[in-house]
């Protein structure tokens, strides 16, 4: 209590201090895992969001190289050819 009869100010809610986080005071990590897979998410999205918007893969090329492994004939690779070639289905011809 105060001099003038009125509870002393606390600073929480429980009348304790807080204390410096886990790991901080002895020397261990700082930020959490989940922090680190948040930043690691996030680097992963914005380089995916790159590689789109600066067009940094030449789709035609690689488009181009699958059309080799066109089964069926209809010019682009597709999930029927990918059947064939994994002989979940037989070729049409």
């Amino acid at each position: 209590m105060c001099a003038d009869g009125r509870p002393a100010p606390v600073e929480h809610k429980n009348g304790k201090r807080a204390e410096a986080g886990p790991g901080v005071a002895d020397g261990g990590p700082r930020f959490s895992m989940f922090t680190w897979l948040m930043v690691v998410a996030l680097l992963g999205v914005w380089s995916s969001v790159a590689v789109f918007y600066f067009d940094i893969v030449d789709y035609d090329r690689v488009l181009g190289k699958l059309a080799a492994y066109d089964t069926d004939g209809d010019g682009d690779f597709d999930v029927e050819d990918a059947k064939v070639l994994l002989g979940k289905s037989i070729s049409p011809s």
